[in-house]
């Protein structure tokens, strides 16, 4: 492999490479937003009242748990 096939090929990897991490940093700045973020006063105003019946919740999947608590 010529020296100029080489940096070629490093230059590909390394665009790869930055590609991958502002994906990787765009999802980490997703996922920090969603950690601190105030939870919906309705959410838990219903979570409360859950807690308060002791009554045990169960959800078949991720839809059904937000349709019940309207998200």
């Amino acid at each position: 492999m010529s020296e100029a096939q080489m940096l070629n090929e490093i230059k590909t990897d390394l665009n790869f490479l930055k590609e991958k991490m502002a994906r990787i940093e765009v999802t980490v700045n997703e996922i920090d937003k969603d950690l601190h973020s105030k939870p919906n006063p309705e959410y838990v105003k219903k979570l409360n009242q859950i807690e308060k019946e002791n009554s045990k919740v169960h959800f078949e999947d991720m839809d059904e748990f937000d349709k019940q608590f309207g998200l």
